[in-house]
């Protein structure tokens, strides 16, 4: 449950590597979890495109995608910016470089408007 708690908040900041962490086990976690919310509808269904797999499959994606979204902010307010910054990532080509900033750029040096800096703490 602590990992649901830091992945599911906006408040704070994230430094590199804790963001490519979560986001890493954020990601394999949601992918099983995918995986077997869609197998189990598969072999209660007939049909892959059945309501017991599209739905909760669209469901958990958007759960999933959410918790991704959340720790991008964070890690946008370590590096003193808005989470609004995030939709750079919805422009072709602009959405390389934005993710190679937020993966690369170290963080603000001491506190910022969004906290206290995650490394000295």
């Amino acid at each position: 449950m602590e990992l649901l708690n830091v992945i599911y908040t906006t408040e704070g900041r994230l430094n590199r590597l804790r963001y490519l962490k979560y986001q890493v086990l954020w990601t394999i976690i949601s992918t099983v979890i995918g995986c077997i919310i869609g197998f189990t509808g598969g072999f209660l269904s007939s049909s892959p495109e059945s309501v017991l797999v599209t739905v909760p499959t669209g469901i958990w994606s958007f759960i999933a995608g959410v918790g991704g979204i959340m720790l991008s902010i964070r890690r946008l307010h370590d590096l003193n910016k808005s989470g609004w910054f995030l939709l750079l990532a919805l422009i072709p080509i602009v959405d390389i470089i934005f993710l190679l900033y937020i993966w690369l750029m170290p963080g603000t040096v001491g506190s910022n408007k969004y906290g206290a800096d995650p490394l000295q703490e």
